[in-house]
């Protein structure tokens, strides 16, 4: 089943300017048309327009009164006002009070076309972000993890019955897709909520000070070793310690993690006593680890200890039915953090998010969004907005179907000549009246279809 056509109201208390309209429109649009603002008024009330076209020289009611009175009922539908005596003041009058935007007659088919079609895409774009804003709401949201689509719901589910235990978790996952962020999500759903959450990242920290970083030094351990350290697991006393990176754990270490998640009890480097570590670890890896057991450089034992529950993040690509919302969410995250307002992002942009592969997952896309929210010089964030790597494919892409828009464009306008010179039984001054547009434009117009020779002859 076809979506159904915008709806459009029209105002022009001449008949011919209203069927003009209609010609023009109706192929893409349900237009209805009314004599005057009195009559259209009720209308707004009855049904959901998408955009309003309305002269701006009507008896009773003019353009103006109209744009003020339908911004008073329906603000959110964009009004474009038509007129005759176009001026600076008048403009300038029109915007403030609240106009899409306006054409001076005479104008093209094509003008009014493309000004519809930007009003209506416009309000869609509103829409749309008002049920992007209702959706997110509805959804799940746990403690920032955002989502809808079926791998997440499945992800959040099961983190919401392990959580509550303190058996190790493994999250799996690509670069960027907010391991750190489902970790912290297991601590705050954990009864370790108080207590604190510690991170430590294994690609971080240098090989011969890993095993002080995570168990800690007694004074005089090695050379430098002037005062004791606590070391992350003490830290993370009563709480969670998140070791990211766990592939990257040296192997002589390995053994020493094992004996912490086996018998809860470590030993600080330089000293001989054990010491109890009342910690839940959450490990995550962007690697296969399964690969690196098999490669000997990862112990298989400490693989199916810190396996106990995995949880697979799934990257970006594999969940596209989310990226709105995660755009929304990051909007406004960032908007209020960077001091900018929540800008919508206008249908290319989100058409190019859309068909970005996303290498870097959700933290990628975070980036592209700050970006956008600082560039941005309209009402919207555009394509040029987001970064060249996301901006340029899409307008390559673009430019490959500009001819063939071209072709469809110009078959379009060719149908609707013919339909006007046949209701004119062949007339042209008729047909051009009907059009709204000079005789002289018309003739050319028919000319470039093959419809007349270029010197007028039928």
């Amino acid at each position: 089943m076809s979506a159904p056509k915008p709806k459009l109201m029209v105002i022009d208390d001449l008949e011919s300017a209203r069927q003009m309209a209609k010609r023009v429109l109706a192929r893409s649009y349900d237009v209805f048309d009314f004599a005057s603002v009195a009559e259209a008024l009720p209308a707004v009330e009855r049904a959901d327009f998408d955009a309003v076209v309305t002269d701006l020289r009507m008896p009773g009611m003019d353009g103006l009164e109209a744009l003020r009175a339908l911004r008073a009922k329906a603000p959110e539908i964009p009004v474009i006002l038509v007129t005759a005596f176009a001026t600076v003041e008048t403009a300038v009058e029109a915007m403030k009070a609240g106009a899409f935007d306006y054409l001076k007659k005479p104008f093209e088919p094509e003008e009014l076309e493309i000004v519809v079609a930007r009003a209506v895409e416009h309000a869609r774009v509103k829409k749309e972000n008002a049920r992007l804003r209702s959706a997110l709401q509805g959804t799940f949201s746990v403690h920032g993890i955002v989502g809808k689509s079926q791998p997440m719901r499945d992800l959040v589910s099961m983190l919401e019955r392990i959580a509550p235990s303190d058996v190790p978790i493994l999250i799996e996952g690509e670069s960027g897709t907010g391991k750190d962020l489902l970790a912290r999500a297991a601590h705050a759903l954990s009864p370790r909520a108080a207590g604190p959450y510690v991170a430590l990242n294994m690609s971080a920290i240098p090989e011969s000070l890993a095993e002080s970083e995570l168990f800690g030094h007694e004074k005089g351990a090695f050379t430098g070793a002037d005062q004791p350290r606590p070391g992350f697991f003490a830290e993370a006393e009563g709480g969670t310690l998140f070791l990211d990176e766990i592939g990257l754990l040296p192997l002589a270490l390995q053994p020493k993690l094992l004996r912490v998640l086996q018998d809860g009890e470590f030993i600080p480097v330089g000293s001989r006593k054990a010491r109890k570590a009342n910690v839940r670890v959450i490990a995550a890896t962007n690697e296969d680890l399964a690969r690196r057991v098999k490669e000997g450089k990862f112990r298989e034992d400490l693989y199916f200890r810190l396996r106990v529950v995995p949880l697979r993040l799934p990257p970006l690509r594999e969940r596209r039915e989310d990226l709105p919302l995660l755009v929304e969410h990051l909007v406004q995250k960032h908007a209020l953090r960077l001091g900018r307002p929540p800008l919508p992002l206008d249908a290319d942009a989100m058409r190019a998010l859309l068909d970005h592969p996303w290498p870097g997952n959700v933290r990628e896309l975070e980036h592209a969004i700050e970006r956008g929210l600082l560039l941005a010089r309209g009402d919207a964030i555009a394509l040029a907005d987001l970064p060249p790597e996301i901006a340029q494919p899409a307008q390559e892409a673009a430019t490959g179907t500009e001819g063939r828009y071209r072709k469809a464009r110009d078959a379009w306008e060719r149908r609707f000549l013919e339909d006007l010179l046949r209701e004119a039984d062949g007339q042209v001054a008729k047909a051009a009246e009907a059009a709204g547009l000079h005789r002289s434009t018309f003739y050319e117009k028919l000319a470039r279809h093959g419809l007349v020779e270029k010197d007028g002859k039928e």
